[in-house]
């Protein structure tokens, strides 16, 4: 007998959203997590705390932030039951109808999407912060100047009272205005995966294994239907295998894309076409230092959440600017980015040394606690403007395994999106003048690599078929009954806007048409 109906591995927009509709649909789902379960008392609360906060599967499996070096870039993602909505920015944009006019399945377009947008709001109920706070009246005052006007985001937050969630039935405090959205809330005002969608499915008979690794996908013997996963347990240590005719992969981008890399020769139907159309979705960051304009000053972008309004560039060069902020005794994290002296000694080298070995092909390495600690900041964030920049860059990016050591690695140029950078650099810069501050752009100024990106796609993009993608517009991988993918992996382009709406309304979408075939005839 096999043990569930269906594995999803991963908790995130993908995989929260995929257990959530097959528990509702009366599957049994098992849900393996590789981090653990995050309370609101849990996250970090001082600086010092943050580099202990980085996750590493054996000397941190309880971290929150999953830092990875590779040879070209740097990734940056989270580990927790609830995935990447335990700390991004809360924006819910739906990607602009041109987006997917090339490059995409035939079936996936915006009015295909639209209605799944639609349901995602259900749980991630967004709205726009009813109130004008110092940072949004700044950052609007400084778009003006820049002949932009600000447009306020909608946020995956709760504003109003504390409350049961009226999806989940969660408890839920109201927003601080904290600006700790990217490191946590610690009043669960946000409307993350872990108390709406996985909340639902663990109600509805879910079972959620924290700590758990999948490692090992191995397809159906001839004449079976059950595909076996291997996992090791990072809290208790120790090794096992569950079986179910389904598998949903939704470990991100990088998790999803690393695991059938790493179990190709296994699988052995796989498409040419793992591995490619990585894009870091034009991540970048700028800032407005010590603005002097009467209309821009004292932003305090230390209160509210962390984003709250954007400048839209799309149609000009093909990007989005939004306004940024960090908690003041956390301007360190920015000081780090700066490069201003904040590694020292020893980690210094350690870290150099780290680049080398990613160099020489011993790449996908987690960066640690023993390699960052930042000095405090030499000034107040609070006073200054930060813009969090996205851009429908080039994904011409390839994961794949280093030829001799068989490590997972990134290969990826900015020259084929030069153009982008280059607008986003001037924008920026254009905006700093404007308002009498000292200007600053961050792409090849960290420490780590010459890119890091908080927003991965691709390296399983769907198509509509196995010479072009690893899945199709469902997400079922091309020719391997059973076996699904949901999440940014899937993603074939670059957005311009922040992901995770799409990858929640394309999760809605693949999970619905995957009970809707009863998954190919499997259950």
């Amino acid at each position: 007998m096999t043990d569930y109906d269906a594995i999803v591995v991963g908790s995130g927009f993908g995989g929260g959203i995929a257990a959530c509709r097959l528990a509702e649909a009366g599957r049994r789902v098992v849900v393996l997590e590789r981090g653990r379960r995050w309370g609101k008392d849990d996250f970090p609360e001082k600086p010092e705390q943050t580099p202990d906060a980085l996750w590493h599967p054996t000397l941190n499996p309880r971290g929150l932030f999953d830092l990875r070096l590779m040879k070209d870039l740097s990734v940056l993602t989270a580990a927790g039951v609830g995935g990447g909505s335990l700390v991004y920015a809360n924006v819910q944009l739906r990607a602009p109808a041109e987006v997917f006019m090339r490059g995409w399945p035939r079936a996936i377009t915006r009015a295909e999407l639209d209605p799944y947008y639609t349901r995602t709001e259900e749980a991630l109920m967004p709205v726009e912060v009813p109130e004008e706070l110092p940072k949004m009246r700044a950052f609007a005052a400084a778009g003006r100047k820049a002949g932009k006007d600000a447009e306020r985001l909608p946020l995956a937050v709760n504003f109003k009272d504390e409350r049961h969630h009226p999806f989940s039935g969660a408890h839920q405090g109201a927003c601080e205005n904290l600006g700790r959205c990217d490191l946590g809330c610690p009043v669960h005002a946000k409307n993350t995966v872990d108390i709406t969608y996985v909340k639902r499915a663990e109600d509805r008979g879910a079972e959620v294994r924290p700590y758990h690794e999948a490692q090992q996908l191995d397809p159906p013997p001839d004449g079976e239907w059950l595909w076996r996963v291997g996992y090791r347990d990072l809290e208790r240590g120790g090794e096992g295998v569950l079986s179910a005719p389904v598998v949903v992969l939704a470990a991100g981008c990088l998790g999803s894309s690393r695991l059938l890399l790493k179990n190709r020769d296994r699988i052995g139907t796989l498409s040419p076409a793992l591995g490619s159309r990585f894009s870091g979705n034009g991540d970048a960051l700028g800032a407005a230092f010590d603005p002097r304009a009467s209309d821009v000053g004292d932003p305090h972008t230390d209160f509210g959440p962390s984003m709250t309004s954007r400048l839209d560039y799309t149609r000009e060069y093909g990007f989005m600017l939004a306004d940024g902020g960090l908690p003041t005794r956390f301007g360190g994290l920015l000081e780090i980015v700066r490069m201003v002296d904040s590694l020292h000694g020893w980690r210094r080298l350690r870290l150099r040394a780290e680049r080398l070995l990613a160099a020489l092909g011993l790449s996908d390495r987690s960066i640690t606690d023993r390699h960052l600690r930042a000095q405090p900041p030499q000034r107040p964030i609070a006073e200054s403007l930060v813009f969090l920049m996205l851009g429908r860059e080039a994904a011409e990016g390839q994961m794949r395994l280093t030829p001799l050591f068989k490590c997972f690695d990134i290969r990826w140029s900015r020259k084929p999106s030069e153009g982008l950078f280059s607008a986003m650099r001037d924008v920026s810069e254009e905006i700093a003048r404007r308002v009498d501050a000292e200007p600053f752009f961050a792409l090849d100024t960290w420490p780590l690599s010459g890119f890091i990106t908080v927003h991965p796609l691709g390296g399983c993009p769907m198509a509509d078929d196995s010479a072009a993608g690893v899945v199709d517009d469902a997400g079922k991988v091309h020719d391997c009954a059973g076996l699904y993918v949901l999440d940014g992996s899937t993603v074939p382009t670059a957005l311009g806007v922040n992901p995770s709406k799409t990858i929640a309304a394309l999760a809605e979408r693949g999970v619905e048409k995957m009970i809707d075939n009863r998954a190919g005839g499997l259950w």
